[in-house]
Formats: structure tokens, sequence, C-alpha cells
């Protein structure tokens, strides 16, 4: 079997990280050398906005030295991304240009639905256990920098996740002035984070009932090593056991934590916030456990590469969680579970029968089915103008695993789909040539779907469709009137064969 190094170059607010991993033609990636350097990217870049020149002279040296290593392993691919500290920068493309002029390092700025993804991915994949632990109610924190994720699984799926601006650095940079005047700093730091956190209790799903708690993040090395744990291991520690460690946060100076634990300076003051974030969420559980995994963002990028370019077995169905957290989002906007249920069903039969003429692939496969599952979630806001109203809800909600532009296609296509003319539409023109032409055939696919039940009775009760001769037959197995059905079909079939080519026919069986 073939092996060969690949090697993931991730930048964070506090540290930038190579991971250096063997993999095969068919067996799991073998990280074979981490190197770790901490850098200050976003101690001033979330006050600021800004990376300021002498961050991006520290991150250049970095990725030298990083550059350096990966030549010594004869490093075949390389992966460089960074997260929030880049996310929030007003100056960002031109740090992007700077760096990649004088490192030729090309950095991936993640989104963070696609950065949550990358992590829950690495989870799943390096924790043994994860599978099993998610078949009851499982809330994971993913604790970051600048910003913290929550989500929770129940019965095996995906249920909700939320991101909330409570990172550890910046919870510590916007209290730093707080903290030299007052002699009760960790009351203030409680107050702070358990404002944020009741927002999030507030939103959360009602009624799941919690059985594990998973949390992980840059900082959580640091909490395993004052556990007395491997930094480097997955780890399960007891309230009792965390909060030991909880307990001496509370009492001991960021210097203390530097001087008699090693702690890096710039990491010293975010334990606090850290460990006060669990310590919260063990407290509303109820939970007497706390797993924290080993996996990193790194691994989840070699992951990925892995399982869509070698085509490596999945633990977990990727694409299972982003269409459970549009069911539920649905869901939450009481959307007619029945009616979006046909309309998937119907836009997915089109799109297969379709595939030879449409020019598509399996990831518009995906972003049409979630359109179809969001479609109506604008009517709990608007009735009347509830295509435009979906369209604001869809771009501004994260749905893990799809990127910024992904969303915006699927928002696009549920904003033009009842339009007469979606051409006219202000946020279509805008658009680039190559994605105008994706929307107009997800558009024009989920404009007939959803004119197969214009009653919302689903009236329907088989349906095959097939291409030939440049005519697509929708067959339907009926057993009651649908001239409203057949009228709007005709209506909104136009726009189909105008963008794929293809003149939309149906055709009726009358079930006895």
């Amino acid at each position: 079997m073939s092996k060969n190094q690949v090697a993931v170059i991730n930048i964070g607010s506090l540290r930038a990280r190579l991971k250096v991993f063997e993999v095969g033609s068919k067996g799991k990636p073998k990280n074979i050398e981490t190197v770790s350097k901490y850098i200050s990217l976003g101690a001033q870049g979330y006050t600021s906005g800004i990376i300021p020149p002498e961050q991006v002279d520290e991150l250049c040296n970095v990725l030298t030295m990083f550059d350096i290593k990966c030549k010594e392993y004869k490093v075949s691919r390389v992966f460089c991304v960074a997260t929030s500290a880049f996310r929030e920068a007003g100056n960002r493309d031109v740090v992007l240009d700077q760096i990649a002029i004088r490192t030729g390092f090309k950095i991936d700025v993640l989104d963070n639905s696609v950065e949550r993804n990358f992590y829950n991915m690495a989870i799943r994949e390096t924790m043994p256990e994860f599978t099993e632990l998610i078949k009851q109610g499982t809330m994971i924190l993913d604790i970051g920098a600048g910003s913290m994720q929550a989500t929770v699984y129940d019965n095996s799926e995906f249920v909700f996740s939320q991101n909330m601006v409570l990172g550890s650095l910046r919870i510590s940079d916007m209290l730093s002035d707080i903290q030299n005047r007052t002699t009760h700093y960790e009351n203030v730091l409680e107050e702070f984070i358990d404002q944020d956190l009741e927002d999030y209790h507030n939103a959360e799903p009602k009624g799941i009932v919690y059985k594990n708690l998973i949390a992980f993040g840059s900082e959580m090395g640091f909490i395993k090593i004052l556990a007395n744990k491997e930094e480097s291991s997955n780890v399960m520690l007891t309230k009792a056991e965390f909060n030991q460690v909880y307990e001496y946060l509370l009492k001991t100076r960021p210097s203390d934590l530097t001087l008699n634990n090693s702690v890096p300076a710039n990491v010293a003051p975010l334990l606090l916030p850290t460990a006060l974030i669990i310590h919260n969420m063990l407290e509303y559980t109820g939970l007497d456990l706390v797993y924290m995994p080993k996996g990193t963002l790194g691994d989840g990028v070699i992951y990925d590469y892995c399982f869509n370019e070698l085509k490596l077995k999945t633990s977990v169905d990727l694409t299972k969680d982003v269409i459970c957290a549009s069911r539920h989002f649905a869901k939450r906007y009481k959307c007619d579970k029945k009616h979006i249920e046909f309309v998937e069903r119907m836009a997915l039969e089109i799109f297969d029968a379709s595939i030879m003429v449409s020019g598509l692939n399996e990831r518009d496969r995906l972003i049409l089915r979630l359109a179809a599952i969001l479609h109506e979630v604008g009517k709990f806001v608007d009735a009347k103008n509830h295509n435009n109203a979906a369209y604001s809800l869809i771009r501004y909600t994260d749905l893990i695993g799809i990127n910024s532009n992904e969303l915006d296609i699927v928002a696009l296509v549920v904003r033009l789909y009842p339009k007469e003319n979606p051409y006219s539409d202000e946020y279509y023109s805008q658009l680039p040539s190559d994605t105008k032409v994706v929307v107009s055939k997800l558009t024009a696919m989920l404009r007939i779907a959803d004119a197969l039940d214009a009653s919302h009775k689903q009236k329907i009760k088989k349906m095959s469709a097939q291409l030939v001769h440049k005519i697509l037959t929708i067959t339907c197995e009926v057993s009651s009137d649908v001239s409203f059905e057949e009228w709007s079909f005709e209506h909104r079939g136009l726009l189909f064969k105008d963008v794929i080519g293809v003149e939309p026919h149906i055709k009726l069986k009358r079930k006895l």
C-alpha cells in the first residue's frame, strides 16, 4: 500500500500548529509529528479589528519554519487553514496576500460552520465511544479563543448547534480592565459568562435529557495537565476531578500558573474562562462526568481529505448532520412537515432523473435538498413575503458543514423559487456567472417540485421521473382531483425548460 506525507497547518488565535500525517491509500491517517508555536494574532485582533504588521511578521517567521519541516518530511501536500482571528480581521485580504508572497502559503480562512464541521469530524474519528454516546442526549462544547459552539445530539441524530461570541481570549480581553478594579474578578467573569449562556439555553431545544458532556478546545490540554492527565489523549474527568482544577484556577493568578505549572503567559488568563463555561454546563446538565477528547482541527482537515479524495469510509454519515440540522430548523419555524417531506422527495427525484443533462453534481444535490427542507421557514415570520423572510433567516444561520457560499445558494434558491421572473432579483444579478447557472437550475427544480403539492394535501401518492429525448416525464399516481397541481406545474415548468433545456411533462395515472 503506497503511503505519502500530508501536512496541516492550523493558524489559530493563540498558536500555529503543524501536524504531519502519514496517509495510506486505504488506511486512516497517522500523525507522525506535531509542532506548535504560540502566536498573538487574537490578542490585538479582537479589540482592534485588524492583524497588525508585527503579528504578520511573527506569523511569516513561523510559517517559514513550518515550511522547512515539511521539506524535511518530503510532504506532498500542505493544507493551511485559519480561523476566527483571520475571519474577523478587517485587513484580512491584504494580510493573506502578504503572507502568500512572503511564504508561498495560501491560507484558507474557514467559515465558522466549516471549522466546526472539521472539529466534529475530528472528535468522531478519534473518540472511539462517540457513536455510542450520541445515542443519548449529548452536549458538545467547542470552546475556542474567539467563540464557543454548543452542539446537541440525541437518538444518534444532530439536533441543534449555536455559536456564541464567548471565546476564552475574547472574554479575557473584554474584561481585562475590570480585573484591575475588583478583588472579585471571578464573580464578574462568572456573571458575564452566565448571561451569554442563559441566552443559549433560551434558544436550545427543550426536552433533551442530557447524559453526556464533551468539551474540547485550544486550552483544554492544560486543563488535562492540571488534572494530572495526558494532554494528547482522550480523557474522562469526573465532576469531582474537574472541580479540583476549577477551584485551583479560581484561587490562582495567571502569573502563578505560568511560574508553577509552565502554562504559557498568553494562555494562563484563558483557563479560568474555559473552566467556568464547563462548570456552568456541568451544573446545568446535572452530569457527573465530562469527556475531553484529543481531536484537533488539523485532524478534522486530514480526515476530510481522506474521506473525499482517498474514499476512506467514515464512522458517521457526513451529510446526515446538516440534513438533520435543517429539519430541526424547519421544525423550529413551524413548517408543514408533510409538505416539505413531499417537496424534498420530489425535488430529489427530478434532480436524479435530469442529472445527465443538468451538469450538476452531488454537492448541488445536497444544496437542493436543504432548500427543499427550508423553503417555507419564512412563513413563520411573514406569510405574504415568506421567501424574502426565509432568505434572511437562512443566510444568518449556521449549518455545520455548509460554507457561506453554499449557504447563500440555499437561501437564494428559497428566495427565488416562487418568483415569476427570478432573473430580475437584485441578489441574483450580483452573482458570478457560474453561480447564476447553478442557482437557476436548482430554483427550476424546486419550483416544479413545490408545484406538485401546490394544495399542501399530498394528492400524489407515487411519483417517478424519466428523461427521454429532452422530455422529462413525471409520472404521478393520484386518487383525487389534481387540477390545481397541474395548473401550477404548467406555469412553473417554464423556467426548467429555459435553464436545463428539457421540457417537463406531467403524466397522471388514476388510482382506483
